[in-house]
């Protein structure tokens, strides 16, 4: 085993608070060595100088352990002096002995196929600080000393706190810069309120996690990060170990992705999944989605959302998806309508940055991937037309969607009832106001009492503008499908105008 300069100065520091330590990190030596010969000193290892000796020309890539020479005028080479020098040289072999020890412990505890637990557990004395493997979803996978660290413990369980925590995680610039780090980042304590040295682990199926090493009992230095990275090439080693042995049966979440992803799936096949995990064929459904920012993707906290949506709502199934998450509830188990289900969320969703589609209430399993579609739709129409709004209804665009639907081909005037647009060309020409007239009088149901209250006329005013309007139209206003055909052809081409104006 090779150490770091930094570990083995900073670890005889706190053994001899008197010792006398000029160094310059670099790479990590091996056991401390005699130094008998200058001329077959070995690069790479701490050496030990009973006497004065020049100074060797590879200075630069040896650390040097001595004793009275140091105080020679001119010497500029990395040192760490105590006196007697012998007891500077036991220290030494001692700090390697304990260290090499730790680490054959980890060996041994993989090789028993030892889980990532024992592996921090195993680490406690030598650390001396608690230790957490963090999952994507900002999970506890493991922990060594969290139950003495109070003041942690928010970031690591379930609950509203750890949610606000990851929320003000996501916008923080440090933290944003540690993600695309390889090595060891120390990381303040400014937001989850403990400094720490952090390390993440990500598995080439981009499984992600963080090892933590939290400050508590004792400052952290230098040499617990790389103590650190030791510790955290052993636990990637058990992960990767772990996961490819890990086998399970479907669940709530691999059976809606089959369903959103695999068009051709047999819907009575996966209803029997969902039945054998409870959620009834006869039980009412609702799809949520939530439109997540970058910063979400990025800060991976996607996964944590889903987690905190399935501690908080019971009979909830959450997932990223594309670059969405994706909820279904089954509302027959919950217990609680759609609406009572969105007043309790409306506060969260604003909160966390995001923006919510959601479908309709639906019974079965047969329009699961449909209800999908219906809460996509919510946030596309909706989002466009009401930007300034968190959280949008399919019930509410729906309309809105099939008027744009209805002119993917053809623009709202070729589509609209033929001699409509003669009305306002008429009221271009002669300063009246037909167009509106009728527009009104559909509103109120062919009411031609409040049509005139509506438009501050007489009503034998109103009579007159109906029969021109009649006339003009070359119908009579009372079939029922040329009635909701005009009115479609209005929204028509009202869209039309706000597409011209921009609005």
């Amino acid at each position: 085993m090779k150490l770091a300069v930094m570990t083995v100065a900073e670890r005889l520091k706190n053994c001899f608070p008197d010792i006398r330590i000029q160094i310059r990190e670099g790479s990590p030596m091996g056991r401390p060595l005699f130094c008998v010969n200058e001329d077959e000193r070995k690069q790479g290892h701490f050496y030990f100088l009973a006497s004065p000796v020049k100074e060797p020309e590879n200075v630069r890539k040896c650390c040097f352990l001595a004793g009275k020479w140091i105080t020679q005028a001119g010497w500029t080479g990395d040192y760490i002096s105590l006196e007697p020098p012998e007891l500077l040289f036991n220290a030494v072999q001692q700090i390697f002995d304990e260290l090499e020890e730790w680490e054959q412990k980890l060996q041994k505890i993989r090789e028993n196929a030892g889980g990532v637990r024992e592996l921090l557990q195993a680490s406690a004395e030598i650390f001396q600080n608690p230790l957490v493997l963090m999952g994507q979803d900002f999970s506890l996978v493991a922990e060594s000393g969290l139950d003495q660290f109070r003041e942690g413990e928010a970031l690591f369980y379930p609950g509203s706190e750890r949610m606000e925590l990851i929320n003000a995680l996501k916008q923080d610039e440090q933290y944003n810069a540690m993600l695309e780090r390889e090595d060891v980042v120390w990381f303040p304590g400014h937001i989850v309120g403990f400094n720490s040295w952090n390390i993440n682990l990500q598995e080439p199926n981009a499984v992600w996690y963080r090892l933590i090493l939290m400050e508590y009992r004792k400052t952290l230095g230098e040499s617990d990060a790389y103590l650190l990275k030791v510790l955290a090439y052993h636990v990637r080693m058990a992960l990767h170990a772990g996961s490819a042995e890990h086998t399970g049966g479907e669940n709530l979440r691999s059976v809606f992705r089959r369903v959103l992803t695999d068009r051709t799936a047999d819907y009575m096949e996966i209803s029997r999944k969902l039945i054998a995990l409870g959620w009834g064929a006869e039980d009412e459904y609702l799809c949520l989605v939530y439109q997540t920012t970058y910063l979400d993707q990025r800060n991976l906290t996607a996964h944590a959302i889903c987690s905190y949506m399935e501690e908080q709502i019971p009979h909830t199934s959450s997932f990223p998806f594309k670059e969405d998450i994706v909820c279904f509830f089954d509302l027959t188990l919950i217990g609680e309508s759609a609406e009572d289900l969105g007043n309790r969320l409306k506060y969260f969703i604003r909160e966390s940055f995001l923006k919510a589609g959601y479908s309709r209430v639906m019974t079965g399993h047969s329009n699961l991937r449909r209800q999908y579609i219906q809460a996509t739709l919510a946030l596309d129409v909706g989002g466009r037309k009401m930007p300034y709004l968190w959280i949008h209804w399919f019930d509410r665009i729906a309309f809105t969607y099939i008027l744009e639907q209805s002119t993917r081909r053809l623009p709202g005037y070729m589509l609209c009832h033929e001699k409509l647009p003669r009305l306002k060309e008429i009221d271009a020409q002669q300063h009246t106001e037909y167009y509106r007239t009728l527009r009104v009088y559909l509103e109120e149901n062919l009411n031609a009492t409040q049509t005139a209250r509506e438009l501050y006329i007489h009503r034998s005013t109103l009579l007159y503008r109906l029969e021109r309007i009649r006339e003009i139209l070359d119908s009579d206003l009372t079939d029922p499908d040329e009635l909701l055909y005009l009115n479609f052809s209005f929204r028509l081409l009202e869209q039309e105008e706000q597409k011209d104006t921009g609005s």
